[in-house]
């Protein structure tokens, strides 16, 4: 688009910039000036207007907002666009909105002329409220950063959802030292501002459970809070802890499947930590939760006790402003309203994760092979989450370890789901079982992705997970070229603590063997795509 100031004799077809209100006339941002508007401009004395000329592959911003807005929307939510020329996204049920503060502000650095403000994230929302407003700054974009943002939030699952809340048995540990009046008012206090904090998330506290400030002591008790069927388990401790290594943690640590924080970057909360053993979700609250600013703390509980898997203890580093999640929609606009198109997880076709794995030191190729740059914007393991974002699989998580903040600033422009890993140095399964984890129970497999294949492509991908059959247990999908199998590979959801990545010589080397009952190889005829960096000789194949 061309932008400038216009003559207004000169001004026909020019798009406008700002609105006009001319003696109870209207001209909108994004109204295209005519003949007619010219004499009308001309009489209130105009002489001059800023906008822009439509050219080739520029789209009108109503157009743009539409087509964002439906791409943000999830299940049970709808959008329309108001008079203001504002995108309202809409809750069409009552619960809670599934959103991580993240992937909102990873969102609004996504393009200077877009901007998302949402709700607070987890908030228990009413059908009809306003969850977000979606503005664009300009009455055109070009199309090719339209594409450019559609294709940064297609590795990922919609950015806005609401869900239904379901009641939750939950429970109170309390670990007492002298079990005196001054520990039990301390923990009445605590309790009376928990309860109240969560008393529309349905949490049902139903049990109370004590134990003596020990690490067996609690060790026992907490097995028993999980023995008795409560999905939540909040402690309350005695004593703060100023670290990480205390009674309580140790206990924990005893016990819990993975602990999965263990700081938050609170002051006066900063000895939360939450865990996992089963299906149970622990949380030990921070001893000062009565006294503390609870706003940032219940953010992180919500989100670790709400969503189906919590993946990190990274807290978004910056945040646009949340609504106040009080305006309920016009009713002028509800027949307006666009519904999002439901996920579905029961459909004919497999639901496929994809995990790269983008941690390892490449000490065999003497340098991080993974940041040689195909080019100035994109170095060699973009390619690798390139391929899986524009594939069919969904949601796409990047394992990173080694020169993990060299990576960020390329991750950081796409709507993936970055996973560190700090045991990066003792091998790739660590970063594969870490990557595992993370992926949601609806997937039916995961595929894992080396990021050290600079040709591999979306095609490749979509090929292998084609190969892959809903509802049949037990599934290995592999590539391969003239009958030699390569990465990357599917595992089926059964296989995932066995999983791991096809090794080189894998034909001489045959540690799938215990597998072959159910293993589909898929063959390539270009045995180009499935080149991989692993020695210095191949880097520089690579760069020529």
């Amino acid at each position: 688009m061309k932008i400038a100031e216009f003559d207004i004799n000169a001004s026909e077809n020019v798009c406008l910039f700002v609105d006009y209100h001319l003696d109870g006339k209207f001209y909108p941002r994004g109204h295209v000036i005519t003949q007619e508007d010219i004499i009308i401009f001309k009489m209130f004395g105009i002489t001059k207007i800023f906008g822009a000329i439509f050219e080739d592959g520029d789209i009108e911003y109503k157009t743009v907002l539409k087509i964002l807005a439906g791409k943000l929307c999830g299940n049970n939510t709808a959008y329309v666009i108001d008079d203001n020329g504002m995108g309202l996204i809409v809750a069409e049920i009552d619960g809670v909105l599934v959103a991580t503060e993240e992937r909102i502000a990873k969102f609004n650095r996504m393009h200077k002329d877009v901007v998302l403000n949402v709700v607070e994230p987890y908030k228990v929302v009413k059908k009809g409220e306003v969850l977000a407003k979606l503005e664009i700054r300009t009455p055109l974009m070009e199309e090719k950063d339209v594409n450019e943002i559609l294709f940064n939030l297609s590795g990922n699952m919609a950015l806005l959802q609401v869900e239904e809340l379901n009641t939750k048995k939950t429970a109170l540990l309390y670990t007492h030292i002298l079990n005196d009046e001054k520990e039990n008012k301390h923990f009445t206090k605590v309790v009376k501002k928990l309860v109240n904090s969560f008393k529309d998330y349905q949490l049902e506290f139903g049990a109370e459970y004590n134990a003596m400030y020990q690490v067996d002591a609690l060790a026992d008790v907490l097995e028993d809070t999980i023995s008795d069927g409560n999905e939540i388990v909040f402690i309350l401790s005695a004593v703060k802890s100023g670290n990480s290594y205390g009674v309580v943690s140790e206990a924990l640590r005893k016990i819990v499947d993975e602990e999965k924080a263990g700081f938050m970057p609170v002051i006066g909360a900063s000895d939360m930590i939450v865990a996992v053993k089963r299906k149970t979700k622990i949380v030990m609250l921070p001893y000062n939760y009565d006294i503390a600013n609870a706003q940032e703390i219940n953010k992180n509980i919500k989100q670790f006790v709400l969503s189906e898997k919590f993946v990190s203890n990274e807290f978004a580093k910056i945040v646009p402003p949340n609504l106040s999640g009080e305006e309920i929609l016009d009713d002028k606009y509800s027949s307006m309203l666009v519904a999002a198109k439901q996920t579905s997880v029961s459909t004919k076709k497999a639901k496929i994760a994809a995990v790269v794995l983008a941690a390892g030191i490449g000490s065999r190729s003497k340098r991080n092979k993974l940041l040689v740059g195909i080019n100035e914007e994109k170095p060699l393991f973009m390619n690798a989450v390139n391929a899986a974002i524009a594939s069919e699989a969904a949601p796409v998580f990047v394992v990173t370890g080694y020169h993990d903040e060299e990576m960020a600033k390329y991750l950081d422009k796409v709507d993936v789901n970055v996973i560190y890993n700090p045991m990066y140095r003792a091998g790739v399964k660590t970063s594969i079982d870490l990557g595992l984890k993370a992926v949601p129970n609806f997937c039916d497999g995961a595929m894992i992705i080396p990021a050290d294949m600079p040709n591999l492509t979306a095609k490749e991908l979509n090929k292998l997970i084609s190969s892959f059959k809903k509802n049949q247990e037990k599934q290995l999908c592999v590539l391969s070229h003239k009958g030699v199998k390569a990465n990357p590979i599917i595992w089926s959801r059964e296989l995932y603590n066995q999983a791991d990545i096809v090794p080189e010589n894998a034909q001489m080397r045959p540690v799938f063997l215990e597998h072959s009952d159910y293993t589909k190889t898929v063959e390539i005829s270009d045995a180009n795509k499935l080149f991989d960096v692993n020695y210095p000789s191949d880097v520089e194949k690579f760069l020529a």
